[in-house]
């Protein structure tokens, strides 16, 4: 699989012929004077990676490490609309260049082909912007205008294996990746927005797995057809897991496991209580006490056997699918590309697109320098990226330098960076050793 590390080409793609293609369609170099494609891009990717923050100013500086030698007044003429395509196309074209690790994050991820973990997140945009990016009007999934970005992590090698913009409207189970086919042996990890058992039942038909919380009003039965209410069934059940096949839907009836574990009373407690608000506010009722009896217990289903996945693992994965809530954070309080900056809706738009690139080109970095090492804090890690960006703008284009920054980078990162020490172990230590689990 490519990686930064190898030879550098997803740098030459992105600054090469995805500049070149995406400036032609835009228009945005007229007649090149001070700025070509390439430094462009890189005067604004580049600046936002060292300085999400970063002024014109920063960014004229930035364009002079990379060749192009302007004013910061320079830098203000550059926002344009034609700069925001620019940059809206280059995002296009970034999000279909490969970078994964040929390190597995843990063993049992070498089970699967890959493994995803599929979630959204919304960034607000500009009112005037709503007919193209229509949003919710609401505060949840942002005011008139929105954008929602669909993302797809491979927790295997550590690639972001797809992104897709989206209406911000747009609800999770209609996004047309419902339809994507991932290959045998793929398993998917998604939370109940995407719960939809024709979708399952494609899945497995194309040989590919799923894991997924049990969306409550799903019919349950036992293999020979008995009706099954968890509700009453659960609290009846020894030990720490519940593990059994059932059939799944009233006309589907698809083959499956269901998982289940009961959750500490404060859990359960916090969930009964954001449930009976949801209720209130949708439906202006209560929650049927079977429902608040099912607060006390996760449950998952997932056509993996056994034999390919135990209870544990399956719980540990599961519980893996929070690390792309954690990378939507990092994108947004640390990249901060749902920031809106400037006095207008092109300047605003430049940033956000550029924030957006930005972010991607971080997270190839520490895919490069970093996966495959459960003790390493992402946080720091991309702030040691941060640290390192004017030498990876001195050395990105001649291979044998930039290999030793990044091998520098690696160093350092080996050094420090460590996870910050808690008394429970983290996800990725879990993956490494299910023998840490503790749902007692």
């Amino acid at each position: 699989m490519p990686s930064i590390a190898k030879d550098g080409s997803p740098f030459e793609e992105l600054f090469g012929a995805a500049a070149k293609d995406a400036a032609k369609a835009s228009g945005v170099i007229e007649r090149q004077r001070k700025f070509s494609a390439a430094s462009l891009a890189k005067t604004f990717i580049f600046g936002f990676l060292a300085n999400p923050d970063a002024s014109d100013e920063d960014l004229a500086a930035m364009a002079a490490q990379v060749g192009a030698e302007v004013t910061p007044q320079a830098v203000e003429q550059r926002f344009t609309p034609r700069l925001v395509r620019f940059f809206k196309d280059l995002f296009g074209k970034a999000t279909q260049i490969v970078v994964g690790s040929a390190k597995v994050l843990a063993p049992v991820l070498e089970r699967f082909t890959s493994v995803i973990i599929q979630d959204s997140s919304t960034v607000v945009l500009p009112d005037d912007l709503k007919a193209e990016y229509p949003g919710c009007g609401g505060s949840h999934g942002g005011g008139q205008a929105a954008m929602k970005l669909q993302v797809e992590w491979d927790l295997r090698s550590g690639d972001l294996a797809h992104l897709q913009i989206e209406a911000g409207k747009s609800p999770d189970g209609a996004t047309t990746r419902q339809q994507a086919r991932r290959g045998p042996g793929s398993l998917r990890i998604a939370d109940l927005g995407y719960f939809n058992l024709d979708v399952f039942e494609e899945m497995t038909q194309a040989g590919e797995y799923f894991l997924s919380r049990l969306q409550p009003r799903t019919s349950l039965r036992k293999p020979d057809g008995t009706p099954v209410d968890l509700a009453e069934w659960l609290p009846q059940q020894t030990g720490v897991f519940w593990d059994e096949p059932m059939l799944i839907g009233d006309a589907k009836r698809l083959p499956c496991r269901v998982i289940a574990w009961r959750l500490p009373p404060e859990q359960a407690a916090r969930r009964r209580q954001k449930l009976r608000h949801e209720y209130k506010d949708t439906y202006g009722t209560q929650p049927s006490k079977q429902r608040l009896a099912l607060c006390d217990w996760t449950i998952l289903i997932t056509n993996v056997p056994p034999e390919l996945l135990t209870t544990e693992e399956a719980a540990i994965l599961h519980r893996a699918r929070w690390q792309i809530e954690l990378l939507f954070k990092r994108w947004k309080s640390l990249g901060l590309i749902d920031k809106l900056q400037g006095s207008t809706t092109v300047r605003q738009m430049v940033k956000v697109w550029s924030r957006l690139l930005a972010v991607l080109v971080q997270h190839w970095l520490t895919v490069t320098v970093a996966w495959g090492d459960a003790t390493k804090s992402l946080v720091k890690v991309w702030r040691v990226i941060q640290s390192f960006v004017s030498r990876i703008v001195l050395a990105h284009t001649d291979r044998a330098q930039f290999a030793a920054v990044l091998n520098d980078l690696r160093r350092v990162i080996g050094k420090t960076c460590r996870r910050n020490k808690r008394s429970k172990p983290g996800t990725f230590e879990l993956l490494n050793d299910v023998t840490l689990l503790d749902y007692s």
